[in-house]
């Protein structure tokens, strides 16, 4: 089944001007997910900066300059709870992952095992989007989505 088509945008809406830019994660340690970022998963960084005992930084895909991740690291970062699979993350509101389009599942899953990335779940697909998807965490829990377009269909 395939995506329906894009709802018309509202140029007349006081949020016309509002885009996607970054989304930003907590760690406890800087130089720990500055690593798995840049040195396993081979994003970029574009900026670091202080921010009170904070350090923080935008890094962004390897082919991608318009969405950031921003780590936001340092002292007083607690624990968060971590889930066996995403099916038990539905039991818990608020943040659930982030969604990475990529070009073949399968294949970015392998190279993701073959650098020790946690993969959460196997890849399965769901018709009523039209893509095939899998899960991985960073060292802390935090969850990431793959998503494979399928039939030509759009990724959510």
């Amino acid at each position: 089944m395939a995506l329906p088509p894009t709802p018309p945008q509202d140029p007349a809406s006081p949020f016309a001007s509002m885009r996607g830019h970054h989304m930003g994660i907590r760690y406890p340690d800087f130089d720990k997910a500055r690593s798995f970022w840049v040195d396993t998963m081979g994003w970029r960084v574009l900026q670091v900066w202080p921010y009170g005992d904070l350090t923080l930084a935008y890094v962004m895909p390897p082919a991608q300059d318009d969405f950031h991740l921003e780590i936001l690291a340092g002292p007083g970062a607690a624990e968060q709870p971590s889930f066996p699979d995403v099916d038990a993350s539905l039991s818990v509101a608020g943040y659930n992952h982030v969604c990475l389009s990529v070009e073949n599942v399968d294949e970015t899953l392998a190279e993701l095992r073959r650098r020790n990335v946690d993969i959460v779940n196997p890849p399965f697909e769901i018709e009523d989007i039209s893509a095939r998807l899998a899960f991985f965490r960073d060292p802390w829990g935090n969850m990431f989505e793959l998503s494979e377009r399928i039939d030509g269909a759009h990724v959510h």
